[in-house]
C-alpha cells in the first residue's frame, strides 16, 4: 500500500485512522550523535509493518501524540478493568444479599 503523507504525524494519523495499530514505540526522545532529535515507532496494519521517523520538533510532536494515544489507551483499559471489579463487586454483594 503506497499512502502520501504531509509529516510523520500525518502518516501516524492515517495509518491509525485505516485500522493501524501501534506496535512498537520508545517512551523516549533519542539524541543522535549530531545533536538532533530523533524518534520512531512502527505501526501495523493488514500484516504490513511501518516505519515512521521523525528528527527534531516534528519528532517532539510526533512523541507528544503518541504518548498520549498510549496514555489514553491505558486510561481507557484501567477504566475497562475498573468497571469489571466494581460489577463483580456489585454481583457478588446481589448473590450474597439473595442467599
Amino acid at each position: 500500500m503506497f499512502l502520501n503523507y504531509k509529516n510523520s504525524l500525518d502518516a501516524l494519523i492515517m495509518l491509525l485512522s485505516l485500522g493501524g495499530k501501534i506496535t512498537q514505540a520508545s517512551n523516549h526522545l533519542s539524541l543522535m550523535l549530531n545533536g538532533l532529535k530523533y524518534y520512531s515507532l512502527e505501526v501495523t496494519i493488514n500484516g504490513d509493518h511501518y516505519l515512521i521517523q521523525a528528527f527534531e520538533q516534528e519528532a517532539s510532536d510526533l512523541f507528544d501524540a503518541v504518548m498520549a494515544i498510549i496514555d489514553e489507551k491505558k486510561t481507557a483499559i484501567k477504566k475497562i478493568k475498573n468497571f469489571q471489579i466494581i460489577n463483580f463487586i456489585e454481583l457478588e454483594f446481589f448473590l450474597n444479599r439473595i442467599n
